[in-house]
């Protein structure tokens, strides 16, 4: 997207909700867990623990940012734009990820040679792998959102009918949080999180008057939120216990939805825009890198800055790291990925047209 068309506040609310995930991790998870080893940093932080609702928001402004990017795009140029934009990224901060893993055994991360290959499809536990660092998850839940966008875009489905789409996703939702309750359901249709991809989807949608869609973006809303509400249910097994409030938990997803709508519609001059623009494009390579190594800056240094020095030195030097990635390695990445993967597609159906012109002879 060119900064001329990006949507500033959404890349501004980027930055918070990674923040929010980054001070979930550090300031619950972490201490919940010790997965910084023994240092303590004191009791769980009571309100950090909702933080991981920022990952939330990311697919709400997904469905929003991935419906514009299908506007006047093919299937498998929307499939390349997206793996061009995910992979390369990935590839050096799982790599980075794993250095420090190594470098900081007394963590008690695994790592082998197996779980790099395997991280490197971003889809490891396909292949029966564990991820590279927790935080991956939920690349996984974008990927497979990106699969159905391009099946059905392959299919001319997405283009001419998203509020049906978006309708039969919900109830598909409703069904199995209500009814069903289907492991294979909550995976294959991501019924935990529907209600926010498709706030974001139809948010688009009623940007273009799509009939309905308003009426489908208030019934995403309320499935966001029982979404939410069901999802912090199962937390506490998780986390030895510690209890997530249901009205919390509500009220969070309810004031980010909203906020949301609104810097949807921020419009600033082009320098603000072009800064918020790089700021929301490191947030990618910044949650990558976040979770894991931080933990191992936390054992390294807590012992000897505390968790307030610890966490001061980790910011600037993610930031550093995620600013390098984004503009010296990211995106000349990605543009070479985006022509290679045009020129194999080009290439294909310059390949397969004779096949089909003598299949029509016939």
């Amino acid at each position: 997207m060119a900064v001329s068309e990006r949507r500033p506040g959404l890349d501004l609310l980027r930055v918070v909700a990674v923040a929010a995930v980054a001070w979930f991790h550090f300031g619950f998870r972490m201490q919940v867990t010790g997965e910084a080893g023994p240092a303590d940093f004191g009791a769980p932080g009571g309100f950090a623990r909702y933080g991981y609702l920022g990952v939330s928001v990311f697919f709400a402004i997904s469905g929003y940012v991935i419906s514009i990017s299908t506007e006047g795009r093919g299937a498998y140029g929307f499939a390349v734009a997206r793996f061009a934009r995910l992979w390369p990224g990935f590839v050096v901060c799982m790599s980075l990820t794993a250095l420090v893993t190594l470098l900081v055994p007394g963590l008690g991360f695994p790592i082998t040679a197996a779980q790099y290959l395997a991280n490197l499809t971003m889809a490891a536990p396909f292949l029966g792998q564990p991820f590279m660092d927790g935080a991956y998850w939920s690349i996984v839940v974008e990927i497979l959102f990106y699969g159905w966008v391009a099946l059905l875009m392959a299919c001319g489905l997405w283009q001419r009918w998203p509020v049906a789409i978006a309708i039969v996703w919900l109830v598909i939702a409703a069904l199995d949080q209500a009814v069903i309750g289907s492991g294979l359901l909550r995976k294959l249709f991501l019924t935990d999180f529907a209600g926010f991809f498709v706030f974001g989807m139809m948010l688009r949608a009623s940007e273009r008057q799509a009939p309905g869609a308003r009426v489908v973006l208030a019934a995403a809303l309320v499935q966001a939120i029982s979404g939410g509400v069901l999802f912090a249910a199962r937390l506490p097994a998780v986390y030895g216990g510690e209890l997530f409030d249901p009205l919390t938990v509500a009220g969070l997803v309810l004031g980010s939805l909203l906020l949301f709508f609104g810097l949807s519609r921020l419009r600033l001059p082009e320098g603000p825009t072009a800064a918020a623009a790089v700021a929301g494009r490191m947030t990618y390579p910044l949650y990558l890198l976040h979770q894991h190594i931080g933990y191992a800056m936390f054992f390294l240094l807590g012992p000897v800055l505390g968790g307030a020095g610890s966490a001061l030195v980790l910011a600037v030097a993610l930031g550093g790291a995620a600013l390098v990635i984004t503009g010296w390695i990211e995106q000349p990445a990605a543009r070479a990925v985006r022509r290679g993967g045009m020129w194999l597609g080009e290439w294909a159906q310059a390949r397969a047209a004779p096949l089909l012109v003598a299949r029509r002879r016939r």
